[in-house]
């Protein structure tokens, strides 16, 4: 399907019904080896017509038995009810072990949830208070760049949008250290992520001893970040300051049962994790949210509207993000259509049962918020760009576990506090001062990687507001 506008006569909603472009729905599934084949280029793209409109799929890839779990009881179940017997999928693990090591993503039993008690008080309210200034004294300078810019002139705004969390995780993780060279740790993740893509090895079940494609790129750009990641936590530990800062905050962390903190390498997978799920997540979101506004202009008159009557001219703060409604709104949609983390899986370990359907051990439960966000059973307009899906009277009617932008159960996303913050205040202090176009002809695709960015460049032109 490619981009267009659908208008309607009757209904409010409809003006405001930009459909944004997605890769193609096949009929049937794929063939084996075209389906692993895409699935190592864009795994969002090997989904059929009858994933966005069924509510469980059972079906099996290669020897492995599979389950799509569109169902919103059977997604509480795997990952709330019963998610002790539920891991993360080996394939994912895989993945991301080398680069976030044993981090909260990757962690499971006891050890997430000892990580996960040291972890919690990181993320209180009165700690994302105190990271608000500098989210907003970022976005501040970001914008006033923008609008500097000659009339005309494109610039990639996903990179920008990258480039601004980058500078937020690198002062919220390293204050005291602003003189290191955190672009050169984030040069090095994003060197990283392109190189983490779902093998034919890995998802065949191979040995880790078959060679990966790019996995010796991936190890170069690994052994670069943490290098400066490790010289970081060796420095703060011997200056017996450990700073008030996120790294700070992890060299200081206690587990209140057991009294125990964390060492260099727990330290540094934490960071790690961090680092990308605080820096690469939200800026994929905000990518998405101007894109979607380029086309919605009756959208960002209510968001400017919103921002004019709230801030009149102010910078945002963080007492303003409980006024700041409607911008949430756009964000929380734009975060359905394109939700940072596309999918996520779990596999039994020992059988199960969900109705009449049997789930043998070592069964994988595929739970994609790009399938649940769109599907025909639970959204009306699923397609459709409308921020009005999560006006409060909406949300509090929407069942429960089809919208899944942070997971959900108890290894829902420890930062989601952070980054909503986070996406309302940049994009609030931008949108005060300006408006992003695509520029003509430019067409853009969501592509699965870690997290789901739009490819290729998103060249935009700025308008002063």
């Amino acid at each position: 399907m490619t981009s267009g506008t659908v208008m309607g006569s009757d209904s409010p909603r409809d003006i405001l019904g930009f459909i944004p472009a997605y890769p193609a729905r096949h009929e049937r599934r794929l063939p084996l080896l075209q389906l692993l084949k895409t699935l190592r280029q864009n795994a969002i793209g090997t989904y059929t017509r009858e994933a966005f409109e069924r509510d469980i799929i059972v079906y099996r890839l290669g020897f492995k038995p599979m389950i799509l779990a569109n169902h919103p009881d059977l997604i509480r179940h795997v990952m709330l009810d019963n998610a002790a017997n539920y891991e993360r999928d080996p394939v994912g693990k895989r993945m991301l072990e080398p680069g976030l090591g044993k981090g909260l993503l990757t962690s499971e039993g006891a050890e997430w949830k000892r990580q996960r008690r040291m972890m919690a008080p990181i993320f209180q309210p009165r700690r994302l208070a105190g990271f608000a200034e500098i989210m907003t004294d970022y976005s501040a300078a970001l914008a006033e760049k923008l609008v500097a810019l000659p009339q005309g002139q494109s610039i990639d705004m996903a990179e920008q949008m990258m480039l601004l969390t980058l500078d937020i995780i690198a002062r919220t993780m390293f204050g005291a250290d602003a003189a290191t060279d955190v672009s050169a740790v984030g040069a090095a993740m994003d060197r990283y992520q392109i190189t983490v893509r779902p093998n034919i090895p890995d998802l065949l079940g191979l040995p880790r001893w078959v060679p990966r494609p790019d996995a010796r790129e991936g190890q170069r750009a690994l052994a670069e970040m943490d290098s400066i990641i490790n010289s970081l936590i060796r420095r703060r530990r011997d200056s017996g300051n450990p700073g008030s800062d996120l790294l700070g905050l992890l060299l200081t962390a206690r587990d209140d049962e057991t009294g125990s903190v964390l060492d260099d390498r727990e330290v540094r997978d934490q960071m790690a994790t961090f680092f990308l799920a605080g820096h690469e997540t939200t800026a994929t979101a905000l990518a998405w949210i101007w894109y979607l506004l380029s086309h919605a202009p009756a959208v960002e008159t209510k968001l400017h509207a919103e921002l004019d009557t709230v801030l009149d001219g102010r910078p945002a703060t963080y007492a303003d993000y409980d006024r700041l409604i409607y911008t949430r709104m756009v964000i929380e949609e734009a975060m359905r259509l394109y939700p940072p983390a596309h999918t996520t899986a779990r596999q039994a370990v020992a059988a199960d049962r969900f109705g009449d359907i049997e789930i043998p051990a070592g069964t994988m439960v595929v739970v994609s918020p790009w399938i649940m966000h769109r599907h025909r059973l639970y959204w009306q307009n699923p397609d459709t760009f409308d921020p009005e899906n999560f006006a409060p009277e909406n949300a509090a009617a929407r069942r429960r576990y089809t919208y899944l932008p942070f997971g959900a159960g108890p290894r829902i996303c420890i930062g989601q506090g952070f980054a909503m913050i986070e996406a309302v205040l940049i994009l609030a202090t931008l949108a005060q001062k300006l408006r992003a176009r695509l520029v003509p002809g430019a067409v853009v695709t969501p592509v699965a990687k870690i997290t789901l960015r739009p490819s290729p460049d998103l060249l935009m032109t700025i308008q002063p507001r």
